[in-house]
């Protein structure tokens, strides 16, 4: 049984693909079974925290894990950057995005009908070492500023601040300006009615800017007068003679100390504890019932480097294969970043798939990529209980980096084996297609020169080598062969025609002769017989002459002499005394440039060419139309252009027009065709090196235009 050569190909390349199909198969089984593992993990570690952190009723109420109400409520963020006040918010970035929008859920009083174009503002609180920093976006439609010598500062637009210290104590302050600028806060009493201030407190400071819109406030307080409650409210006056206040929005009424929120910060014995912990490479987190994040440890970017195996014979040449093509794995193996920067921003509560569960005592595990990084992280979130009811939620986190590090590595040691068996066998593939291509080539060019530039063709050497190339090899041998005895019979056969027709055409023409002298006094009846005979003679006669002119017409051309000449002075003489004389009831037009037009050839084969185009247009001519002739000139050609009205030839027979033994002839006419002309005239235009083309023309006139251009 004969192998293919096809067959042989593809079996060899095909168990090379088990290479990489196996490593991909167990890289997955493996991705699966660590990521269980993992999963696992985290879910035991987040459970162990939750019991760790369960039933402290101390830390609870200390750190006011219990139930709080959110809508009063102030988170203290972690400030990123230095704060200068100076009025801009630049400094509150990244942690500004994350401000709260006060307006018509928030109004303590209003005299009036709220409108959210009158009053509202953004705000947002802050630590950053000693000082608690705070920022009020104000949108206020008219903005009253303090009389500078009133002793009211209540009497104009201001900022309300209720505080609780350390020690219990409730204390009232307000912010109000004369001007935008440098402000501090003034001490009122604790009765709210009472509108005279105790004293400037010097310890609160700010500055008030105006916006487009409205107005801001940047100020600090030292934590030293802070303790667990606060509130905040912006009053608005809009009414500059009567100066009362008309609306009132705050976080909650700074008026009384149990209507104040609690000030909410990140617990430092929540992660005091989380840290004596120490679980590494992973980030904890504790949220309380509103998803507000009080502890944080630890860090997503904290993993340890991969401990490297030591590279000896097979790994280093896997290593480095496995350098050189790190490209094109990137197509195989599942991307991550091994370093990323942390967000600067601590988010203030959490949204994560299944918080919602853990805070419902369900324990879960999600999957989460962090933002602009290509990092998959995995989550265990388990409740918080105390007692028997839960107050929040552990969320451990750890990106699955290792697990993909390990399974990248074996689809690439997979694909570096691959790759180095290709290599191997692929040096293989390449000797033996090496052998392949040489013999192919060697067929190529032997077909390639079987046929000579004169049409000769040389029959090919068949090879005894029993597969599909020699398959070929003696399948074009054959063909050539018979190609070869098939052309050499056709040349024969012109020629013997052509010689076997004139002796018995000359004797019959001699007879002819012979017989019209004998007839003295022929009848009417044997004149019209003898003058068919002679024409049918003469007919026969030309058709011979066609088929020797084009037998011979490629050696003829050879010993040719051309000669520099002026075609647009030939032109006219050759259609004057040569063209019209043998066609009088045909009307030729010839336009012809006025300077002389020079080219290069031979000048009777140029009119032979003449008149076989100027025979084919009139043979297809409608009558009383013209045959018109367009010589031109430009810098590198000569075009000449030769038009008849008349019937457009199809479109598939251009492609065939020009070749030998073709005509399209539809009619008869008394000259006889062969289909030999056309193929006489590109047989000299191309001796010339020159072009012939033929083109329908468009438009009213419908007919057939032979455009022939030589180069100067």
């Amino acid at each position: 049984m004969r192998i293919s050569l096809r067959l042989k190909l593809t079996l060899l390349s095909l168990l090379l693909l088990l290479i990489p199909l196996i490593g991909f198969r167990f890289s997955a089984i493996l991705q699966s079974s660590l990521m269980t593992s993992r999963q696992d993990a985290l879910m035991f570690t987040a459970r162990a925290v939750a019991t760790t952190l369960g039933n402290r009723p101390d830390i609870f109420d200390r750190e006011l894990i219990h139930s709080l109400d959110q809508s009063r409520d102030l988170y203290l963020f972690h400030l990123s950057n230095p704060i200068r006040l100076n009025g801009k918010t630049d400094d509150w970035q990244p942690e500004l995005q994350q401000s709260e929008e006060f307006g018509a859920e928030h109004v303590l009083s209003s005299t009036h009908p709220y409108s959210p174009d009158s009053l509202r503002f953004r705000h947002i609180v802050g630590q950053r070492g000693k000082y608690l920093y705070a920022l009020f976006l104000v949108v206020d439609d008219h903005v009253i500023y303090r009389h500078p010598h009133s002793i009211y500062p209540g009497k104009a637009d201001h900022l309300q601040i209720g505080i609780e210290d350390r020690q219990g104590i409730f204390s009232r302050y307000l912010l109000a300006t004369d001007k935008p600028g440098w402000v501090n806060g003034f001490l009122m009493e604790t009765d709210p009615e009472n509108l005279l201030p105790i004293a400037n407190e010097s310890k609160i400071q700010g500055v008030w800017a105006e916006t487009a819109d409205g107005y801001s406030i940047e100020m600090r307080i030292p934590l030293t007068m802070i303790g667990k409650r606060i509130a905040f409210a912006i009053a608005d006056v809009d009414d500059s003679r009567e100066r009362k206040v008309q609306t009132v929005i705050g976080t909650a009424s700074p008026d009384k100390i149990e209507d104040m929120g609690w000030l909410l910060a990140p617990s430092k014995k929540i992660e005091s504890l989380l840290k004596s912990l120490d679980y590494p490479h992973a980030r904890i987190r504790v949220i309380d019932e509103n998803k507000i994040v009080r502890a944080r440890f630890g860090s997503l970017n904290s993993q340890e480097a991969a401990a490297k195996t030591p590279e000896d014979g097979l790994s280093y040449y896997l290593q480095w294969i496995n350098t050189q093509f790190a490209p094109v794995y990137r197509l195989f193996t599942e991307q991550f970043s091994t370093t990323f920067t942390p967000v600067r921003s601590q988010a203030k509560k959490l949204e994560l798939q299944g918080i919602e569960d853990g805070l419902h005592g369900i324990s879960s595990i999600t999957h989460y990529r962090l933002p602009d990084a290509k990092i998959e992280v995995m989550a265990a979130i388990s409740p918080l209980f105390n007692d028997d009811s839960v107050v929040g939620a552990v969320i451990v986190e750890q990106t699955t980096n290792s697990i993909l590090a390990l399974k990248n590595k074996m689809i690439e040691e997979s694909l570096g084996l691959t790759v180095l068996a290709f290599f191997i066998v692929g040096l293989g593939l390449l000797l033996f297609a090496t052998r392949i291509s040489s013999r192919i080539r060697r067929l190529r060019n032997q077909a390639a020169d079987s046929i000579g530039s004169n049409g000769q063709i040389t029959v090919l050497r068949p090879v005894k080598t029993k597969d599909e190339i020699g398959d070929l090899s003696r399948t074009l041998a054959s063909m050539l062969s018979q190609l070869k005895e098939q052309n050499e019979y056709r040349e024969k056969m012109a020629d013997n025609i052509e010689h076997e027709m004139r002796t018995p055409l000359a004797g019959i023409s001699a007879s002819l002769k012979n017989l019209g002298k004998e007839l003295t006094e022929p009848t009417a009846q044997e004149r019209e017989l003898m003058a068919w005979a002679v024409s049918d003679v003469q007919r026969m006669e030309s058709l011979l002459t066609d088929i020797r002119d084009a037998t011979n017409l490629s050696e003829a051309l050879q010993r040719d002499f051309p000669e520099e000449f002026n075609l647009a002075a030939a032109l006219p003489l050759w259609l004057e005394h040569g063209i019209r004389p043998g066609y009088p009831d045909v009307e030729f037009i010839l336009q012809t440039p006025e300077e002389p037009v020079l080219l290069h050839g031979d000048p009777d084969r140029l009119r032979q060419m003449l008149e076989k185009l100027l025979d084919n247009a009139v043979s297809f001519h409608h009558p009383d139309t013209p045959i018109t002739l367009q010589l031109s000139s430009s810098r590198n050609n000569v075009r000449l252009q030769i038009c008849n009205q008349g019937p457009s030839v199809d479109p598939e027979s251009m492609g065939q027009i020009f070749n030998s033994m073709v005509s399209i002839r539809t009619r008869k006419d008394k000259t006889p065709h062969l289909g030999l002309g056309l193929y006489v005239v590109r047989t000299i235009v191309e001796h010339h090196g020159g072009t012939v083309t033929i083109k329908n023309m468009t438009g009213e006139k419908k007919g057939v235009c032979f455009v022939i251009t030589f180069p100067k």
